[in-house]
């Protein structure tokens, strides 16, 4: 699992949070596989400081969607690496995320060659193998509410279909390049809304973007649950 591209699906019943100041980043997960691992001061990690360090200037730019990947060094030591921020939110907090994850990472993962972290509002991997450009599902993340839908169940199962399908197709079919991101907004009940969100790094094909994002949503059945207590 040295190589990973996977898409983020995020289904809630809660409003998404606006966030207008510069705060730490919501922390989610971190995945260490350590299965390989560098010596400390090696040239190993001397080119992950640099990719590290090329990440987090690069944050700071305003054209780049919310998406960066650069590489460090040569092979056999050579580092592949990548920002993602969540799509609607500002290039500051994009910024400020990134340079967290940057730092939190080599707390949470000090020696492994492959390392990956997750915030609510952006994610950052490196791999001693290229992970652009391509699509692997071997990991996948689920984060659960633990409520359950007890509301017009039927109703709520169909909804998440019908919507996460639709803004799938709207998010793959961005130009390459581009931000592959969309959310959509939807009633439930006369007093309840479901946000749906779905996001590919935007270095993915249209094809490949398609495909990861319908891989996600069929395992979607495994981690939501409409309860009837009727």
């Amino acid at each position: 699992m040295d190589s990973l591209k996977f898409s983020t699906v995020l289904l809630s019943l809660l409003s998404l949070a606006i966030i207008t100041q510069a705060q730490d980043p919501t922390y989610l997960y971190s995945n260490c596989p350590n299965k390989t691992t560098f010596t400390r001061n090696s040239t190993y990690q001397a080119n992950l400081n640099l990719l590290l360090s090329s990440l987090s200037s690069n944050a700071t730019r305003n054209n780049i969607n919310g998406f960066y990947n650069v590489s460090a060094g040569q092979d056999p030591d050579a580092v592949y690496g990548m920002f993602l921020c969540r799509g609607d939110v500002s290039n500051s907090v994009c910024r400020n995320c990134v340079n967290f994850a940057g730092k939190d990472i080599l707390e949470r993962c000090p020696i492994e060659k492959v390392a990956m972290i997750w915030f609510d509002e952006c994610e950052l991997r490196y791999s001693n193998r290229n992970i652009f450009s391509t699509v692997d599902q071997d990991f996948t993340l689920f984060m659960m509410s633990p409520n359950n839908v007890t509301v017009q169940p039927d109703r709520f199962n169909q909804l998440v279909a019908t919507t996460i399908n639709d803004i799938a197709t709207r998010a793959a079919s961005a130009p390459s390049g581009g931000k592959k991101f969309a959310v959509q907004q939807v009633n439930y009940t006369g007093i309840q809304k479901l946000y749906t969100l779905v996001q590919c790094t935007a270095d993915l094909s249209t094809p490949d973007c398609s495909r990861c994002l319908e891989g996600a949503i069929s395992k979607l059945g495994n981690c939501y649950k409409a309860v009837d207590d009727t």
